[in-house]
Parts: C-alpha cells; structure tokens; sequence
C-alpha cells in the first residue's frame, strides 16, 4: 500500500470513529432527555399521591365528623321516642281536669 492509500484509510477511519461519536452523543442527549421527563412525571405522580392522601385524610375527618353528629342524633332520637312513650303510660294532667269540671257540672 502506498502512502496515499494509507492516509485516505486513516481519513475514512477517522470520518467513521467521528460519525458514531456523535451519533453515540446525540444517543446519551436523547437518552437524557427521556430521563429527565420521566423524573418530572415521577415528581408529579408523587405530587398527586401526596394531594389525594391529604384529600383522604380530610375526607376521613369530615366522615367521622358526621358519624359523631349521626350518633348524637340518634341518641337524643331514641330519648325523645322514650320519653313519649313514658308519658303515653302516665294518665294526662288534662284528662283529670276535664274528668274533675264534667263531675262539678253535672252536680
């Protein structure tokens, strides 16, 4: 081989080793790339967990708010069935009254 034969090889070989050390770079940018949207979607679906695990949290807070205010409910609920049916068992203050004026007017 000659010197030119040689020379024109080592320039072939050089444009080659060139060629893919830039394909292999815009490989790693684009690679980078993907990384980093994969990180911000990370992020965000961390955000979301974060913002619908306070969501529940608040939510849970506001069910057993209304389950205290349910139970309380039908406690005073249940007193006040009791209450009248204890006042259906004892005889009224007003039937005595109208029993008493009927027996004074019919003396």
């Amino acid at each position: 081989m000659s010197e030119r034969d040689l020379i024109r090889e080592y320039k072939n070989t050089i444009s080659d080793l060139s060629k893919e050390k830039d394909d292999a770079i815009k490989l790693v940018s684009q690679k980078d790339s993907k990384i980093k949207q994969l990180l911000i979607q990370v992020e965000q679906a961390t955000q979301d967990v974060q913002n619908m695990g306070k969501r529940i949290a608040e939510l849970e807070s506001k069910l057993k708010k209304k389950q205290e205010i349910k139970r309380v409910i039908d406690k005073k609920i249940t007193e006040i069935l009791e209450n009248t049916e204890e006042k259906k068992d004892t005889p009224s203050v007003d039937k005595g009254g109208g029993d008493m004026l009927k027996e004074f007017y019919e003396k």
